[in-house]
């Protein structure tokens, strides 16, 4: 297999087998960065026509690392330089590429133009003109080969298999000279074909060289996150199958144990030992249990692991926000003329208003410290204020941020805020949305907890249905689950019955399935929690959707908790809280009622300035403990962590907790000390289930009692990231117990948050993990 950094070295001879019919043999030449001027005219000059086939290479973090040029019989492969390495224009030894690139005379095709002229644009500041989108042609699902097999023209002269084999990795992904090169002749072929033409006819072109430089970068940005998230997702996932599998005439029936390693898509079944792989797929998944369907008759066989191999497809939401901003890169969507997508991305001058149609009366003369019933604690004075800021006509506050840290009641906020929007007008909408499933039944639960019961919530039946149900018993009459979602508008409105709240995650929300939902119960208010975990990205695809019913906007999270997924390994995300014009007018709550006293102040002191005040009848130091497990190892496992002796310990204190009937969770920062912890209380016969969690998994969340099992013992690991930790150390209602080995806390983690809480808190609430097991001594009797 021929790659690129030989490529450089020589020219190759390249014969097709993606079509039937008979093509001449393609000829590959090859130009770096600093030498491109000679070779570039050299391929033009013998170019014949007014169009070219383009293909990438990406390399390090999706940077594009190489552009390939296709004519009929010619690929040029152009080494490009690193980001460090880039040039002002004017000087650069690619001003010949920029000058191609941006002639209106060539028109330019690639299967993803789209990220293809972000990348362009975002790492080497290369415009283009006249690109066509191929993939833009096809009905078919965007990315799947029935899309780029539909795009080549006539099924009759196709050969599928060596389509599929070329583009079956990530375009411009780790792939050889060869692929690239058939890539980009392929792309040439299809905007040849007269049969295509038509089709491409209605291609909007891009044209980067017309946007606004702001509104490009953005735009670019956005692109190139979206690449690096989905580059996160596993590739080879291992299921928790739980007993044995049934096998029948050679299907498997699976039963799953944990939601997160749930199956989902076409798995294979590797058993050890003497083993046997057998391959297949899903042919159906009910909650817990998939059938598959393999090869060959594992009748007489164990089954020890399932897997999956092969990266999750693209989410709805996904899907949508690549759409949007293709429409954006072809013109046919002009973000600046987006009421809040100003407001949150292009922020205005003081002499600018952000439009009008206000939909919300003023606040109540009364205040809104009135609202609930069974004598339910009424709002404090920054509650009043957040809600007042909601409730607001001033163009200033169409969009509205609201900073609660741990325990200031913001799920009591969005409560207020409902009750009183609703009560206004008969006409009042609100969309109650987070990240995670957990934080939409919080509010949920919230609602119904101040009897405000008219509501609706959206649920995937996959996260639902023998997973989570437990989770809505109390709210079950209000769940409309995925399968029910319906086009009819008779059936929906039988659904919605007259509610006018309608509660789910982000990604429902951008869900074509819910159209008729949205129509009947148009998002005029759009509250978000959780909003410091959302990608801000992610919100064009609602922006957009939903811009001409959209009225207000509000945003209520913490962003000293939890970041959004995968921004340790992508330093270019962000939430709305990093929009400092929007954050610098945040309402902050400033009262927690959640933790004990101590705790409360410590946390006010070093992670929010001092500004947290707390009121909480507990004000005993030892309400925080932290249990010595000084014989405690970390233990790598995989690309994470574990500590043993650390479960032995933390199993101790449950069972201790459990016989006092005291309500607790235990929480820790790595999946495989999760599982260990889960498996020692099934051993421990104690209860287990929803016991045991990561920290990313319990934001929101809270207990009496809170057992953190550290793990670390020699790197400080997660202890680094405050943002986690925040989590960790601020879910408790009654008491936390830290186990941890004693010298690494006041060793090379005493700087570190968990450190100077213990240093904070003092002696005395140590206690030894060995006396815990052996002697009976009880962090809390």
């Amino acid at each position: 297999m021929t790659n690129l950094s030989s490529l450089i070295r020589m020219s190759i001879t390249v014969q097709q087998d993606i079509f039937k019919d008979g093509r001449p043999a393609i000829t590959v030449k090859k130009a770096t960065w600093d030498r491109l001027s000679g070779p570039l005219n050299e391929f033009l000059a013998a170019l014949d026509g007014d169009l070219v086939g383009l293909a990438p290479t990406y390399g390090k973090k999706s940077r594009l690392s190489s552009l390939v040029i296709a004519s009929a019989s010619i690929v040029l492969i152009i080494s490009v330089p690193p980001t460090s390495q880039k040039h002002r224009l004017a000087n650069s030894p690619l001003q010949p590429l920029q000058t191609f690139l941006t002639d209106p005379t060539v028109t330019k095709y690639a299967f993803q133009m789209d990220k293809l002229s972000a990348a362009l644009y975002y790492d080497h500041d290369i415009c283009i003109c006249r690109g066509k989108d191929i993939l833009s042609i096809s009905n078919a699902e965007r990315l799947s080969i029935a899309a780029i097999l539909d795009a080549l023209g006539s099924p009759e002269n196709v050969n599928s298999p060596a389509v599929k084999k070329l583009f079956r990795d990530d375009e411009g992904h780790g792939n050889d000279a060869r692929t690239v090169a058939l890539q980009a002749w392929a792309a040439y072929c299809s905007a040849c074909d007269p049969a295509l033409s038509k089709r491409y006819g209605a291609v909007a072109d891009i044209n980067t060289d017309s946007l606004q430089p702001y509104v490009l970068n953005l735009v670019c940005k956005t692109i190139r996150n979206g690449t690096l998230l989905s580059a996160l997702k596993p590739t080879n996932v291992k299921h928790d199958a739980k007993g044995k599998c049934s096998l029948k005439s050679g299907k498997i029936t699976a039963t799953s144990e944990r939601y997160k390693t749930r199956i989902m898509r076409p798995g294979e079944k590797q058993p050890n030992g003497k083993h046997k792989i057998m391959r297949g797929r899903t042919i159906d998944v009910k909650g817990r249990t998939a059938e598959l369907q393999v090869n060959g008759r594992p009748s007489q066989m164990q089954i020890v692991s399932i897997r999956t191999i092969g990266k999750e497809k693209q989410t709805s939401a996904e899907a949508m926000r690549e759409t949007y901003m293709l429409s954006v890169l072809q013109g046919r969507v002009n973000l600046k003329s987006h009421t809040f997508i100003n407001a949150i991305w292009f922020p205005p001058s003081k002499d600018d208003i952000l439009g009008s149609g206000i939909l919300l009366p003023p606040p109540p003369s009364s205040g809104t410290s009135n609202i609930y019933a069974n004598g339910s604690r009424t709002l404090n004075t920054s509650q009043t204020q957040a809600v007042n800021k909601v409730l607001s006509q001033s163009d200033s506050d169409q969009v509205v941020l609201i900073h609660g840290p741990p325990g200031t009641g913001k799920t009591t906020v969005i409560a207020a805020c409902v009750s009183n929007i609703i009560s206004s007008s008969r006409n009042a909408t609100v969309w109650l949305v987070a990240q995670s499933n957990v934080a939409v039944k919080n509010m949920a639960e919230k609602l119904a907890s101040v009897e405000f019961y008219d509501f609706k919530i959206l649920v995937s039946k996959d996260f639902h249905f023998e997973w989570h149900e437990h989770l809505y018993h109390k709210i079950e009459a209000n769940v409309i689950r995925s399968e029910q979602f319906d086009n009819d508008v008779v059936v929906a409105s039988r659904l919605l019955l007259s509610s006018r709240v309608i509660l789910c995650t982000i990604s429902t929300m951008s869900n074509q399935r819910i159209a008729t939902m949205s129509r009947l119960v148009p998002p005029a208010v759009i509250i978000f929690d959780e909003a410091s975990q959302i990608e801000i990205g992610d919100y064009f695809p609602l922006l957009l959707r939903y811009q001409a019913v959209l009225k207000k906007l509000v945003f209520i999270g913490d962003h000293k908790q939890l970041a959004p997924h995968g921004i340790s390994d992508i330093k270019t995300l962000s939430s709305v809280f990093e929009m400092s014009h929007l954050l610098d007018k945040a309402v902050l709550l400033d009262t927690q009622y959640r933790m004990p006293v101590p705790l409360g102040t410590f946390i006010s002191k070093h992670v929010y300035e001092g500004r947290l005040r707390s009121e909480h009848a507990i004000k005993n130091p030892l309400s925080c403990r932290f249990v010595d497990v000084a014989s405690g190892a970390e233990e790598s496992k995989g690309h994470s962590w574990q500590n043993t002796r650390e479960v032995d310990v933390v199993i101790s204190i449950a069972s201790q907790l459990t016989a006092k009937k005291k309500s607790f969770r235990i929480i820790t920062p790595y999946d495989p000390q999760r599982s260990l912890l889960e498996s020692g209380l099934k051993h421990a016969k104690l209860p287990w289930e929803d016991k045991c969690f990561n920290i990313d998994a319990f934001q929101g969340n809270e207990d009496d009692y809170i057992i953190v099992s550290l793990v670390r013992t020699v790197k400080l690991g997660f202890l680094v990231d405050q943002r986690r930790v925040n989590v960790m150390l601020t879910r408790c209602k009654k008491g936390l117990i830290i186990c941890a080995k004693r010298s690494f806390v006041e060793g090379p983690a005493q700087d570190c948050l968990v450190g100077k809480l213990a240093k904070a808190v003092g002696n005395s609430t140590w206690i030894s993990g060995h006396d815990v097991q052996h002697k009976g001594a009880r962090p809390f009797r």
